[in-house]
């Protein structure tokens, strides 16, 4: 089975609960069904935010950082009544159609909010958006990378959130290794499983057995990236002189994207 329709993907998604079983069951299970990169890296994607955040939330997720400069955000925050009111543009999600926002907000006047039984002064935060009203989302019209994930932006019109849906911005802080992490297991999954020689299918396995034993034996994924990533750029390459290349839409693109993570 081969799905290509994202609204198809995520019925998939669903139907196999790969937000809630484990992260090698997700990655595999993705990499059985793709003959494109967009959902292997989705599922990276997933399984990075899952890991760093300790998401409770068993479902889609897509991370809002970026911001768009014609429409920076801007936030007023009611201390009487804990609510935060949040207006502006984020330029980037991974699909319109996720079940949940993880926002990040830098703020120019921090708040003074109470967590974990303690007050704290937040100079930026991250806020769990579902399906508001005034938080709307927008498909892109054309996408140069992973055209198979509806990607877009996300506009907030006086968005009102409790304090309760508030966190600590500072829990983003090395994301960035975890999704190069993932994204490196994700991709070296799926070539074990994509390359028909015996021969490359064990040297692939290798590489793969060996990021998951650091994983499980709890190193720091910072650590894990840089021992690894030159390992994986070199499967990159292979990969890339094989005929099973020519079953990947959009190989060419979006193996870019990867290479670039892992820079």
């Amino acid at each position: 089975m081969r799905l290509q329709k994202e609204e198809r993907f995520l019925h998939f998604w669903n139907e196999k609960n790969l937000s809630k079983v484990d992260y090698i069951r997700t990655l595999v299970t993705v990499a059985s069904v793709s003959n494109n990169l967009s959902w292997i890296f989705f599922s990276a994607y997933q399984c990075a935010i899952r890991y760093h955040f300790k998401q409770k939330i068993r479902g889609t997720i897509s991370l809002a950082v970026r911001e768009n400069p014609d429409a920076p955000i801007k936030a007023s925050f009611d201390n009487k009544k804990n609510i935060l009111s949040i207006s502006g543009k984020k330029s980037w999600l991974v699909s319109t159609n996720v079940e949940m926002i993880l926002l990040f907000v830098r703020l120019k006047k921090p708040i003074e909010l109470r967590l974990n039984n303690s007050t704290s002064l937040l100079n930026s935060i991250l806020i769990s958006i579902y399906k508001e009203k005034s938080a709307i989302r927008k498909t892109y019209e054309k996408t140069r990378f992973l055209k198979n994930l509806n990607q877009g932006n996300l506009t907030l019109e006086h968005t009102q959130i409790f304090s309760k849906h508030i966190s600590s911005g500072k829990k983003i802080r090395g994301f960035g290794a975890s999704e190069q992490f993932f994204v490196m297991l994700s991709l070296g999954i799926y070539f074990v499983n994509s390359v028909k020689s015996p021969k490359l299918k064990r040297s692939f396995y290798v590489t793969v057995k060996a990021l998951i034993l650091d994983f499980n034996a709890r190193k720091p994924l910072k650590f894990l990236v840089k021992h690894h990533k030159k390992t994986l750029i070199k499967l990159i390459n292979t990969f890339g002189q094989l005929p099973e290349r020519k079953a990947i839409i959009n190989w060419d693109t979006d193996k870019t994207i990867f290479k670039n993570i892992l820079k």
